[in-house]
């Protein structure tokens, strides 16, 4: 090490000499050479006494004669810059990155601030400016593995970047992906059920057993964001109304809605042959392909809650479920369709009036047993508090709302905090958590605070605050059965043998049967997996599941409630593709190491032939140099 150091000294002296040596007297020109003779005869024969001696030497002569220049101090900086920024970009491009994650849509898997080393030659070598990348193949897809990937050519807003704040680009995004090309999926219980291309079913999305193999626990999937998706409205009637909306789903057009010269809606779906008009009442019988938009890929099995107090459930519905100990009742909106409930116009969140979904509604009391069970499973957002007021933390720890729609929280101390599956973390620099004690006032078990956290904890936004029973902003979160328990936050709340659900099971089956052919009702109870006799019914996921085409993957946030993925813009390409993150390298937290997710193999055609360039490129070096330090600088 030494000995290279010294090299570098006389490297130096001998350019400094060539460049500049005219400057110098005769004397200390002659003086200077034989003081790089001597050092260039101690490095050969690896003295390193008299190499030291020698070296320092012409160190000291150098700084004195041989001042640096302000030219020479800007060649140094843009040779260092242009070296470490082709280095970064060929490690970058072929080999890995370091990935800084910043929101909270990959949560619990990934927080937000957490940093990640990606593979990029997980799914094949990407070429600059060539598409698909070298080496790939279906097949190094994984489904549950989690993926990196550009959003080029997305249906992605604001999805314009800038790398180092100089070179555009577009944004990025870490998911999982759950369904790769030529699948057909169904959601079910917070699991999905399919088969693959060929017709074979699969297992492993809705097996416990892969997904504790793995490691891939908590994690949950919803089939939807909104019940009326993603909006596109046409027909202007007016500034800001429009009489006709088609309703996209994972970015697909599944329903339309139009206002007639009658005044009235009239609603169609697309029932993956054709559009027709949507029959509710049709769902009360048996049937062997999609009746109503609610059925398609399992939407119909999960519904939207909110938390209200007995005066709020009043004023929505003039009559609630008598219990009178009840101290809140969960509010659930349930089996969205085109036609009844009638639709209705109605501003929606994005602030333009257009039909809308009206879903159908239902209430369940919740005793004070039912509230510990929410408040044990309770998760949030990140969120700041400051001055009794608390608001969603966003990138750059900016404030995405005024003042005045900041929920309070009177006596919480200042800081930032999260709620995950009932425990409170504080976030500190570099997103490194501590527990508060257990006396904090955020742990309150009263109604209020429940009630607050519930409807409010994800945005942190009043607007979310339950104002009538249909409102543009509504909380994400959702209810839905497995094995006969009705879950939320992904915890079986309220369990199949509890009386609270066997009698709102009962009401419900009750309400059915009693509606009508012209205003049908249909119940929110368990309709159970795909299976039968314990196997995938491969005919009914065919005809009611969700088909990926060819060149996609359904790519999913594990934080249904906070994540802008597939059921939003739609499937990735598979070009898109850019690698898979392999272990998180910080905070220093118990989360540190590999990714919950099937590992992907190591020997494949792309590591290989990286390895090869890797160890070549360190070959061809460590000859280079140490055939240039076993020649003499004065050879000639």
């Amino acid at each position: 090490m030494f000995l290279r150091k010294t090299r570098k000294i006389l490297e130096k002296g001998v350019r400094l000499l060539k460049k500049r040596g005219a400057q110098l007297t005769e004397r200390d020109r002659l003086e200077f050479e034989a003081d790089l003779r001597a050092l260039d005869k101690a490095l050969l024969s690896q003295d390193k006494n008299e190499a030291r001696r020698t070296g320092l030497r012409v160190q000291s002569f150098c700084k004195t004669h041989f001042p640096k220049r302000a030219l020479d101090h800007a060649k140094e900086v843009v040779y260092a810059l242009t070296f470490a920024l082709v280095v970064a970009f060929f490690i970058r491009q072929f080999w890995f990155e370091l990935y800084q994650v910043p929101t909270g849509s990959m949560r619990p898997t990934i927080e937000e601030k957490d940093r990640l080393v990606v593979s990029r030659t997980t799914f094949g070598l990407k070429i600059p400016f060539i598409t698909p990348s070298l080496f790939f193949h279906e097949t190094l897809i994984k489904r549950a593995g989690i993926i990196v990937f550009t959003t080029l050519g997305m249906d992605v807003p604001d999805k314009d970047m800038l790398y180092f704040g100089l070179f555009p680009g577009k944004k990025r995004f870490v998911k999982r992906a759950i369904g790769k090309p030529g699948d057909t999926l169904y959601f079910y219980g917070g699991r999905v059920y399919g088969i693959d291309r060929e017709g074979n079913p699969i297992s492993e999305l809705a097996s416990p057993s892969f997904l504790e193999e793995n490691r891939i626990k908590n994690i949950e999937h919803v089939p939807y964001i909104h019940f009326d998706g993603k909006t596109e409205v046409s027909r202007p009637l007016s500034h800001r109304i429009y009489s006709e909306v088609t309703l996209k789903q994972m970015n697909l057009p599944l329903g339309k809605m139009e206002l007639n010269p009658e005044g009235e809606i009239e609603g169609k779906f697309f029932n993956g042959k054709e559009w027709v008009k949507d029959n509710p009442n049709a769902l009360k019988a048996s049937h062997d392909h999609p009746v109503s938009y609610s059925e398609l890929f399992g939407i119909g099995n999960y519904a939207m809650a909110r938390l209200l107090t007995k005066e709020q459930a009043i004023v929505f519905y003039g009559e609630v479920p008598k219990d009178s100990e009840t101290p809140l009742y969960l509010e659930l909106h349930h089996t969205p369709n085109l036609t009844f409930p009638k639709p209705e116009m109605r501003q929606g969140h994005e602030g333009r009036i257009h039909p809308m979904i009206t879903p159908s509604s239902t209430l369940i009391p919740l005793s004070t047993k039912h509230l510990d069970a929410l408040l044990d499973q309770m998760t949030t957002s990140r969120f700041y508090v400051k001055q009794g007021k608390a608001y969603r933390y966003i990138q750059g720890g900016k404030r995405p709302q005024r003042v005045e729609y900041d929920p309070p929280f009177p006596g919480v101390p200042d800081g930032c905090y999260e709620f995950e599956k009932g425990t409170l973390y504080k976030i500190h620099l570099g997103g490194i958590r501590t527990k508060p004690s257990a006396s904090h006032s955020l742990y309150s078990k009263s109604s209020e605070n429940i009630q607050k956290l519930f409807n409010l904890g994800l945005q942190f936004n009043r607007v979310f605050d339950p104002v009538a029973p249909y409102q543009p902003y509504v909380p994400q979160r959702f209810a839905y059965y497995r094995d006969g328990d009705l879950r939320v936050m992904d915890a079986p709340i309220l369990k199949k043998h509890d009386p609270v659900l066997v009698r709102f099971i009962q009401n419900e089956i009750e309400k059915e049967q009693a509606s009508s052919r012209e205003a049908p009702y249909i119940a929110f109870i368990d309709r159970g997996p795909p299976l039968k006799n314990g196997e995938l019914v491969e005919e009914f996921i065919e005809a009611f599941g969700l088909h990926i085409p060819d060149d996609g993957v359904l790519a999913l946030g594990d934080n249904y409630a906070m994540s802008s993925d597939s059921r939003d813009f739609g499937f990735v390409p598979t070009k898109n593709l850019l690698g898979s993150p392999s272990f998180i390298f910080w905070p220093p937290t118990g989360r540190l190491g590999p990714l919950a997710q099937p590992p992907y193999p190591w020997i494949t055609p792309q590591n290989i032939l990286v390895a090869i360039v890797v160890v070549c490129i360190a070959l061809i070096c460590f000859l280079y140099a140490r055939k240039r330090n076993q020649k003499s600088l004065f050879d000639d």
